[in-house]
């Protein structure tokens, strides 16, 4: 029976394919039968290279529903699997989970998930900077209007307003790049102390971990030290955050009265079931919602750090549900998002309007700075303009002007050559192009 919506609607087959339970019994089987490798390595049991080979074919036929008829009995998770894992290998299993406690499966398992499901966002992630860059140069030039508290502020480009989230999304690059050096193995025993096999234990741990490709944690007890988890969580819970960003701008601008991006529409999808005529953003409204999922679970990420003593099970639970549901949401959202990006369109006669429609509230700002640095008051020009545009409400063009000519102050600094200039959004447009060119160049995938 399928219940949680990460089953069936959200995150690639490709990312469930890491949480799935077989994989999470296949990560199991590595670390149990490496152990067996060490041992034998270190002499400790007498195993040969072809019983090590005959014990992996069994260890192969174990799968989840195994380690569940046997959890019926022990009530407990890793002894099952350590049951099932014996039983196939016959008289080769009495050696299996020697040394070990539990955590010792289960936080590599984890941790080796984690390295797993960061890769495939990191690819994914990539492939969206990569296309943002393509939408960033195509439209480096597209005037467009900038907004601040929802008004017309000044004429930026396009390509302007996509490199503030390529900047975004490149520092959560860079960040998850950077959280591989958290993702850590321990062989440790009951609480950390390695006391269980000493003084063979810290070798057969490196023997472990470099066949697992994970490297050793510093320091442990029965669990790795949880705040390794949190500075990744939360760095996945920030590009949740991030992409959220850039697809409320989408969705915005997608509004009928602005109309100046649009996410796509295909021939056969429908927008309302009752409007026909509904072209809705709704892959960037999903991004937005489900970055309201994950960022309800940054708190609990950082409370998770806390373990008494030399272990409790609290985490146990909840990582169990955290872990895969973040992992599986942010990969939803990076499909989602890579989907809009492969059909983005500009509305670039409509971003033209909106610009023209602004005129001439949208040009007060530069000539505040033109006056002032032809001699005026900055304070005595930006009060006359905000008269004139705030509280008069001018929006036409020609009664701007003619209020401007008809003040004397104002008319002894500012000049119709002035407001031609600015009407051909020259300046507005080569300033935006400048830093969106500096900040595009930066970015190195």
């Amino acid at each position: 029976m399928v219940i949680h919506p990460v089953e069936y609607r959200y995150g690639s087959s490709e990312m469930r394919k890491v949480f799935e339970r077989n994989t999470w019994v296949d990560y199991a089987k590595s670390v149990e039968y490496n152990l067996l490798r060490a041992l034998a390595e270190k002499k400790l049991i007498p195993y040969t290279e072809e019983e090590l080979q005959y014990v992996h074919k069994m260890f192969k036929k174990v799968d989840y529903s195994d380690v569940v008829e046997y959890e019926k009995i022990t009530k407990h998770e890793t002894m099952a699997l350590v049951k099932a894992l014996s039983e196939a290998a016959g008289e080769y299993g009495k050696y299996i989970h020697l040394g070990l406690t539990s955590n010792d499966v289960l936080d590599n398992v984890l941790m080796m998930q984690v390295r797993d499901a960061l890769n495939i966002l990191l690819n994914k992630l990539k492939d969206i900077l990569l296309k943002l860059l393509d939408i960033a140069y195509r439209e480096l030039d597209t005037p467009i209007l900038g907004r601040t508290h929802g008004r017309a502020a000044l004429p930026v480009t396009v390509g302007f307003k996509i490199s503030l989230y390529i900047d975004e999304l490149y520092r959560s690059y860079i960040r998850l790049k950077d959280d591989f050096r958290f993702i850590a193995g321990k062989i440790g025993g009951a609480v950390g102390s390695q006391v269980e096999l000493y003084p063979y234990m810290d070798k057969i741990e490196d023997i472990i971990l470099n066949n697992l490709n994970l490297k050793k944690a510093t320091f442990y007890t029965q669990i790795i030290p949880r705040d390794r988890l949190a500075y990744i969580i939360l760095d996945v819970i920030v590009l949740s955050t991030v992409l959220e960003h850039f697809a409320n701008e989408i969705r915005h601008l997608q509004r009928s009265e602005i109309d100046e991006f649009d996410e796509g529409f295909e021939e056969e999808q429908v927008g309302s079931s009752i409007m026909p005529h509904k072209r809705n953003p709704v892959k960037s409204e999903k991004i937005c919602g489900l970055a309201r999922v994950t960022r309800s679970y940054a708190s609990s990420v950082i409370e998770n750090i806390i373990s008494e003593h030399e272990r409790d099970l609290r985490n146990s639970s909840f990582e169990r549900i955290v872990v895969p549901e973040v992992f599986l949401i942010v990969d939803e959202q990076l499909e989602t998002l890579n989907k809009i990006l492969s059909n983005f369109k500009v509305n670039r006669e409509k971003a033209l309007k909106n610009i023209r429609e602004n005129i001439p509230g949208i040009f007060s700002d530069i000539l505040v700075q033109i006056a002032t640095l032809r001699g005026g008051d900055r304070q005595v020009l930006h009060d006359k303009l905000r008269i004139i545009l705030a509280v008069k409400r001018t929006t036409d063009l020609k009664e701007f002007i003619k209020a401007v000519e008809g003040d004397e102050y104002l008319s002894k600094y500012i000049t119709m050559e002035d407001i031609e200039d600015l009407m051909s959004l020259r300046l507005f447009i080569e300033s935006a192009v400048s830093k969106a060119k500096k900040l595009l160049e930066s970015v190195k995938l």
